[in-house]
């Protein structure tokens, strides 16, 4: 009685560490990629206020 109780257990306690550890990496590797966004973002707009400013100075009548 005891021995297939503790087996279960275990299996069940098993599964739940595994579906965490799953469940923390992907949500680790999101937050990895949301920050890399983020960079690609501010770059993006850096790029663009950079882009604006050399038109504004080639085209001072716009």
């Amino acid at each position: 009685m005891v021995m297939p109780l503790f087996v279960s257990g275990l299996i069940i306690g098993f599964l739940i560490g595994v579906f965490s550890c799953y469940t923390l990496i992907q949500w680790l590797s999101r937050q990895r990629v949301r920050g890399k966004k983020r960079e690609v973002d501010q770059l993006t707009d850096q790029f663009q206020e950079l882009f604006r400013k050399i038109d504004q100075d080639n085209n001072p009548n716009a």
